[in-house]
C-alpha cells in the first residue's frame, strides 16, 4: 500500500508513464488524485457505450437464455414510463391546484382591505409584503437547499441528455425544491411559468425510476441508456402535464431535449406523455365544478381556452403576410430578450453567486420592485381594484377585473386588469376576450412585462420562460390584430385573439428557437387546428430572424455556464481538420498484462475515467478499460484464486491467465450523479501492503472493451465528431494504419475544436 502523500503518488505515476512506449508521448501528472476529484462537484461526461468485454459477453450469454427474465425486463421497460407519466401528471395537477389556491388567498386579502376602504398606500404595502413573502419561500429553497432548482431546468436536462452529468441535477432534493418552489414563485406574481420546472421535475422522476429498476429489479444491467431514455420520457411528460399536450411534449423532447432519438424512445415518450396528460385532464376538469371528475373530453381541459364555436379562428389569404411580419417581430423580440439577459446573467454569476444570502436578498429585492411596479403603474392611468374573486376559473383561479368608474371605459379597465391578473389568465384574456382592449395600455403592459420577465429569468427561484414569452407575444399579436380589424371590409378574417395566438408562438420561437413543438403545443392546448399552417410559417420565420443575431435562450445559458454541450451538427470547418490534429497524445496507457502497483499508482495519480490497453512492444490497441472496472477488479481480485499472478512476464504473448475469471462486476446502483466506483481507500485496504502486491500482475484482457469504437488518424474531424456524438461516447481512441494507438479524443477536444472553428 502506498504510504506517501499525493505528491509521491504522482511521482510514481509519472515514472510509470515514462516506462511506456514512445508511440504515445507521456507527460508529467500535475492534477489532483482521483480520490479527491471524484468527491467534488465537477461536470462528468457520461459514456452511453456498452462496455463489451469478454467478461460482460459471457455474462450476457448466460442470462439471455432465460425468456422469463427477458419478458420481465421488457415489462419493466414499458411500466416505468407509465409510472413516470402518472407521477408527473399528479405533480402537474397539484401545482395547478395549489398555485390557484395561493393566488386566491392573496387576492381575497386585497379584496377584504378594499371593502373596508383601506388607503391605497397601505394596500400597496400589503400587496408587496405578500408577494415578497411568497417569493421568499421559493428563494430559500433555491439559495439554501438546491441551487440547481433555480430557473426552468431545461438547460440542465438538455445537457444531461447530451451526455454531461452534473451533480444534483436529477436528485430527489432538487425535485422537492423545484416542485414546491414553483408554487410560491408563480403565486408571488413574478413573471414566470410552471412549464419549464415541470419538465425538469418529470426528468427527475424518470431518473429516479431508472434508479429504482437498477437497484431492486435488474441491478446486473447497465442502466445508463435506460436512464437517458426515461429522462427523455419525463421531459415529454412534463410538457404534457403543463399544457395537456402529449404530442407536443414528445416533439419538444425530440426537438429541444434529447440528443439520441429512435422509434422505441418515441413510443415510450408518447406513452409517458399520454398518461401524464390523462391524469392532468382528469384532475383539471374535476376541479371545475361545471364538469366534475371523469369528463375527460370537456373543453375545460384546454389550457388556454377553446377557439371552438367562436367563429373567430378563420383567416384570409391576404393575412398570411401579416402573420409573417409577426414572425419577424417575434424573432427580433426574442433576440432582444436573449441579448439583454446575457449581461444580467454574467453580473449575477460574478457578483451574486449561485447560492447563499446575497442571492436570497436579490430575490427579495427583485420581487419587491416588480410587485411595486405592477401595483403602481395602473395607478398612473386609473385605479384598478380587485372587484371579484370567484371559483369559476381553473382550479379556483381568481377572476380579476377593474372598476370602470375608476378606469374610464370598459376596455380601459379591462386592459388595466392585465397588470394584476395571473399570467396564464392574461393569455386567455388576450386570446378570447371579445372586448377591444386599449392599444396604448397594451403596449405599456407588454413593455413592462418584457422588462420584468427578462429581469426575472435567472433569478434564484424556480421559474419557466414559456408563459412569459407567450404573454409578451400575445400582447404584440393582439395589438396588431386590433389594428388590422378596421381594414376588413367583409367577414372571414382572423380575430384579434387569433393574432394573439400567432404572436405568442412567434415570441416563444424567437426566444427558445423551438418550432414544430411550439405549434403542436398551442394547437393541442387551444384546439385551434385551423391556425396550424400560419403558426408553422410564423415560427419558422421567427427562428430564422432570431438566429441572425444570437442563439436560443437555453443554449445561451448553457454557454454561459461553460457546460461542454456537443451541438447536433459539426462545424463546416471540421472538414479540413483531421482527427490527428485534435487528439491528445499524452496518455495514461496500460499494457494488457500490468503490475498491480502500476495500476494503483496510475489510478491514484490521475482522474481519468478510461484508459487504452495495448499489446506490450507493438503498442497495438487491445481496447479500452474503464476506471470503475479496474477499481472493482482490484477490490474483488483477492477473493478469486489465481486472478493476480506473481512473476508473470509482461512481454508474454499468451493472454490467458491460469487462474479463474472474476465474475461479472455488477455496478453499484447509482443513487446520484456522482461516480459510484470504490474509493482508493477501499482499493488499498483490499490489496494489502505494497510488499504483498509488489510482484503481482493482472491480465486485463477479459475486462477490456475490445470492440471499442476507434477512428483512424487520417479521418476528418467531422467524421470523428459524428461518431463520437452519435454513439454517445466518452473516449474515442485514434489509431494508425497498423492499429497502433496514436492518441485519444474526448468531449473536451471536440469542444475546443468547435470553438476554434467558430473563432477562425
Amino acid at each position: 500500500m502506498a504510504t506517501g502523500g499525493a505528491g509521491s503518488s504522482q511521482d510514481r505515476a509519472a515514472a510509470l508513464l515514462r516506462s511506456f512506449s514512445t508511440e504515445v508521448v507521456p507527460h508529467e501528472l500535475s492534477i489532483r488524485p482521483a480520490a479527491e476529484t471524484s468527491r467534488r462537484g465537477f461536470v462528468e461526461s457520461i459514456d452511453f457505450d456498452v462496455h463489451e468485454s469478454e467478461q460482460y459477453l459471457e455474462f450476457t450469454k448466460a442470462h439471455e437464455s432465460g425468456q422469463r427474465s427477458e419478458r420481465a425486463f421488457l415489462t419493466l421497460r414499458w411500466s416505468l414510463p407509465i409510472a413516470v407519466g402518472f407521477a408527473t401528471g399528479v405533480i402537474g395537477s397539484g401545482i395547478d391546484f395549489f398555485i390557484a389556491k395561493l393566488t386566491v388567498l392573496r387576492f381575497r386579502a386585497l379584496k377584504s382591505l378594499i371593502s373596508v376602504g383601506c388607503d391605497p398606500g397601505i394596500l400597496a404595502l400589503v400587496h408587496v409584503a405578500m408577494c415578497v413573502s411568497l417569493a421568499a419561500v421559493a428563494g430559500m429553497l433555491v439559495c439554501f437547499v438546491s441551487p440547481l432548482a433555480a430557473g426552468s431546468g431545461i438547460p440542465e436536462v438538455k445537457c444531461r441528455l447530451n451526455g454531461v452529468g452534473q451533480p444534483s441535477v436529477v436528485t430527489p432534493k432538487t425535485l422537492v425544491a423545484k416542485t414546491v418552489g414553483i408554487l410560491f414563485s408563480v403565486a408571488s406574481g413574478l413573471p414566470c411559468g410552471k412549464e419549464g420546472p415541470l419538465i425538469h421535475s418529470g426528468s427527475i422522476l424518470g431518473a429516479l425510476a431508472s434508479r429504482v429498476g437498477a437497484r431492486f429489479a435488474f441491478p446486473q444491467y447497465d442502466w445508463e441508456i435506460e436512464t437517458r431514455d426515461l429522462i427523455t420520457c419525463g421531459a415529454a411528460a412534463g410538457v404534457a402535464g403543463a399544457f395537456g399536450a402529449p404530442i407536443g411534449g414528445v416533439l419538444f423532447a425530440m426537438e429541444e431535449g434529447s440528443s439520441f432519438w429512435n422509434v422505441r424512445v418515441m413510443l415510450r415518450a408518447l406513452l409517458c406523455a399520454s398518461v401524464s396528460s390523462l391524469v392532468l385532464n382528469f384532475f383539471l376538469v374535476g376541479f371545475d365544478s361545471l364538469y366534475g371528475f371523469g369528463s375527460l373530453g370537456a373543453l375545460g381541459a384546454l389550457t388556454f381556452g377553446s377557439f371552438f364555436g367562436s367563429g373567430t379562428a378563420s383567416y384570409h389569404i391576404w393575412e398570411l403576410p401579416i402573420f409573417l411580419v409577426l414572425g419577424v417581430f417575434g424573432g427580433l423580440l426574442g433576440a432582444s430578450f436573449n441579448a439583454l439577459n446575457v449581461p444580467l446573467t454574467r453580473w449575477r454569476m460574478r457578483c451574486v453567486g449561485p447560492r447563499g444570502f446575497p442571492r436570497f436578498l436579490e430575490v427579495l429585492a427583485v420581487t419587491a420592485c416588480i410587485s411595486t411596479a405592477v401595483f403602481l403603474v395602473p395607478l398612473c392611468f386609473g385605479m384598478c381594484y380587485v372587484t371579484d374573486v370567484s371559483d369559476s376559473g381553473k382550479a379556483g383561479t381568481p377572476f380579476i377585473s377593474c372598476d370602470p368608474d375608476r378606469g374610464g371605459s370598459p376596455s380601459f379597465a379591462d386592459t388595466l386588469g392585465l397588470f394584476v391578473t395571473p399570467s396564464e389568465d392574461s393569455i386567455k384574456v388576450l386570446f378570447h376576450d371579445p372586448t377591444k382592449l386599449h392599444n396604448g395600455l397594451l403596449a405599456v403592459f407588454g413593455a413592462l412585462y418584457f422588462i420584468v420577465a427578462c429581469w426575472t429569468y435567472g433569478l434564484g427561484v424556480p421559474s419557466g420562460l414559456f408563459v412569459p414569452s407567450l404573454l409578451i407575444g400575445s400582447v404584440m399579436g393582439r395589438v396588431v390584430g386590433q389594428l388590422v380589424q378596421p381594414m376588413a371590409r367583409g367577414g372571414g378574417i382572423a380575430s384579434p385573439g387569433t393574432y394573439a395566438l400567432i404572436g405568442a408562438a412567434a415570441s416563444l420561437a424567437g426566444m427558445a428557437r423551438i418550432t414544430i413543438s411550439v405549434v403542436v403545443i398551442l394547437v393541442e392546448s387551444t384546439g385551434n387546428i385551423q391556425c396550424a399552417l400560419p403558426l408553422l410559417f410564423t415560427v419558422t420565420v421567427s427562428k430564422w430572424v432570431g438566429d441572425l443575431f444570437n442563439e436560443g435562450i437555453y443554449d445561451i445559458h448553457i454557454g454561459l455556464k461553460s457546460v461542454p454541450l456537443l451541438p447536433a451538427f459539426p462545424e463546416q470547418h471540421m472538414d479540413i481538420s483531421r482527427a490527428a490534429d485534435v487528439m491528445v497524445r499524452n496518455l495514461v496507457v496500460f499494457n494488457r498484462v500490468e503490475k498491480l502497483q502500476s495500476l494503483l499508482d496510475a489510478l491514484e495519480g490521475c482522474p481519468h475515467n478510461g484508459f487504452p490497453v495495448v499489446q506490450p512492444g507493438t503498442q497495438q490497441l487491445c481496447g479500452m478499460v474503464s476506471r470503475d472496472v479496474l477499481l472493482h477488479c482490484l477490490v474483488q481480485g483477492q477473493a478469486v484464486p489465481g486472478l493476480f499472478q506473481a512473476g508473470l512476464a509482461v512481454e508474454r504473448n499468451d493472454p490467458t491467465t491460469p487462474g479463474g475469471l472474476l465474475p461479472y462486476l455488477r455496478p453499484r446502483p447509482k443513487v446520484s450523479e456522482e461516480p459510484n466506483w470504490p474509493s482508493m481507500e477501499e482499493v488499498k485496504a483490499a490489496l494489502g501492503s505494497p510488499e504483498a502486491m509488489g510482484s503481482q500482475y493482472l491480465d486485463l484482457g477479459p475486462y477490456v472493451n475490445s470492440a471499442a469504437f476507434v477512428v483512424r488518424e487520417e479521418a476528418t474531424l467531422r467524421r470523428a465528431y459524428c461518431l463520437f456524438r452519435t454513439m454517445g461516447l466518452r473516449h474515442l481512441p485514434v489509431v494508425g494504419k497498423d492499429n497502433c494507438l496514436r492518441g485519444l479524443i474526448t468531449r473536451h477536444e471536440l469542444i475546443l475544436a468547435t470553438h476554434d472553428t467558430r473563432s477562425a
